[in-house]
């Protein structure tokens, strides 16, 4: 028990930074799990369309919303579990090879990476993937360690089956056996194959559950093939520094708030471990399967940039990867040496973790402030009809249903005597919901009365820089992004 404090205390403080750095409704692919866990209540046997047709996170969520209801903690809660068990089993593999110490070391860049902490306080699929995935590769470890068992070889292909059930790209690992299967690495190719039964009795029970339901036994496949053909994806780019296609994936790595300094100390760190003089055979043979598994899987997700957003959220698992590896290095460059090698460990772990603190700082944690505001105005305002712009109505739908509120909030244009609720975030501009003709039918008049102004409250370090003027040595674009999360929402009484 006591070698587990460590353990108990990390998880508990990632418990705290994810509660003090909420972020909840998304208003994105959250709603869709929200409406698969609705599905699973109410029409059981459910199956469901793209996103809700994801079962190891719509059946946890519609568990969740049986226990709790339906709500934005309910909605959260299956990815923040997915997360806990995924940190509990990294510790656990690091400590029973690299030793308490190195585990500590991991688990202490691990909850603090900026990534992973806004990441759990939303309903993620990435979040599910992951988990099913490190305990494939975490499984398959044992065998190579220990040698293969045939249960414990189908159960890691089993955790693969299930990943994929979360989200196809789950096949991205798919390389990484492929290279060991191809060296036959520490035992026969034949005895990888149960692997491959594993992951294939999982797939095939969804086959023949879709088959039976709808009589196409590719269901899932062919909608995930077919939905959205004609958006172009890579306009939807996240990453600070854009460049080229070609290094832009890395760019974000090295260069994203969600990652900080992470791959600047992780990189070398990793080939250190799997290369350098001095290290474990044990550790070193740990660490190549894990930096296999990281890379890999960064590879296919940047090669994949024509399917996929260029968004931080799809190298989760290499970020963790490299946090796992990162506190591994760490650990082993200080033990039995002198303290000069602990003093410089010591300052990196402070650089890294003092940098993931200063990134989860800067997150925008109110992309959502306008149509949470809606609500909250519809609350306080019980029966009275309220207008708004065809898109900050669509993104509160759900939270609109939840509070009993969604039939007296209308996207009507606010031609009639009432109130209208403007979120210059979505009525200033054309968007899948409004065209640009209509942006004009939503702007405030002259002769309305304005109710209510409603603004988040400035970050203390928008606070500082305000003060010690060197805001006004920022970027513009900078700027906006650290003090004005949202823009000001108003309430208007038409006149």
């Amino acid at each position: 028990m006591a070698n587990r404090n460590s353990l108990w205390l990390g998880l508990s403080l990632f418990l705290v930074l994810v509660c003090l750095n909420w972020v909840g409704f998304i208003a994105s692919d959250d709603v869709t799990y929200a409406r698969g866990g609705a599905g699973w209540i109410e029409h059981f046997p459910f199956v469901g369309g793209h996103g809700t047709i994801r079962y190891p996170i719509t059946i946890p969520i519609a568990l969740s919303f049986l226990t709790f209801g339906e709500n934005e903690f309910a909605m959260v809660l299956p990815s923040l579990i997915y997360m806990l068990i995924c940190l509990a089993m990294i510790w656990h593999a690091v400590r029973n090879v690299a030793g308490t110490w190195s585990a500590a070391c991991a688990l202490a860049l691990l909850i603090t990476c900026p990534l992973l902490v806004i990441q759990s306080s939303i309903a993620s699929i990435d979040i599910v993937e992951m988990a099913f995935l490190f305990a494939s590769v975490l499984l398959f470890w044992v065998c190579l360690d220990k040698g293969p068992a045939p249960r414990i070889l189908f159960a890691s292909g089993a955790m693969a089956g299930l990943a994929f059930l979360a989200r196809e790209t789950a096949i991205f690992i798919v390389p990484f056996y492929g290279v060991l299967f191809l060296l036959g690495h520490r035992f026969s190719r034949r005895q990888y194959l149960w692997i491959v039964g594993g992951f294939l009795a999982v797939w095939g029970c969804e086959i023949l559950y879709l088959w039976t339901m709808t009589g196409d036994p590719l269901y899932r496949i062919n909608i995930s093939l077919h939905h959205d053909s004609s958006i172009d994806r890579s306009v939807d780019l996240a990453g600070n520094a854009i460049v080229s296609p070609l290094i832009d994936p890395l760019l974000v790595l090295l260069f994203n708030q969600e990652f900080m300094a992470l791959f600047f100390v992780a990189i070398p760190a990793a080939i250190w471990l799997c290369f350098g003089s001095g290290i474990d055979s044990r550790v070193r043979h740990f660490s190549r399967i894990l930096a296999l598994f990281g890379l890999c899987w960064f590879v296919c997700a940047a090669a994949a940039q024509k399917l996929l957003p260029l968004n931080p959220r799809y190298f989760m698992l290499t970020a963790t990867v490299a946090c796992t590896l990162t506190g591994i290095a760490l650990a082993q460059f200080v033990r039995d040496k002198a303290g000069s090698r602990k003093w410089m460990a010591g300052m990196i772990a402070l650089l890294l973790i003092g940098g993931n603190f200063t990134g989860i700082y800067v997150e925008n944690k109110q992309n959502m402030f306008g149509v949470e505001q809606l609500v909250a105005v519809a609350a306080s305002h019980p029966g009275e009809v309220i207008t708004t712009d065809p898109m900050t109505r669509f993104r509160a739908d759900i939270l609109l249903q939840w509070a009993g509120a969604e039939k007296h909030v209308l996207s009507d244009p606010p031609w009639h005597v009432g109130l209208y609720f403007y979120n210059p975030a979505y009525a200033d501009s054309a968007n899948f919901k409004m065209d640009a003709d209509t942006v004009a039918l939503y702007q405030p008049q002259d002769n309305w009365t304005v109710l209510a102004r409603y603004a988040p409250e400035p970050t203390y370090l928008a606070y500082f820089l305000e003060w010690t003027g060197l805001s006004k040595r920022l970027p513009e674009a900078v700027w906006y992004k650290l003090r004005y999360h949202h823009p000001e929402v108003m309430l208007y009484r038409i006149s």
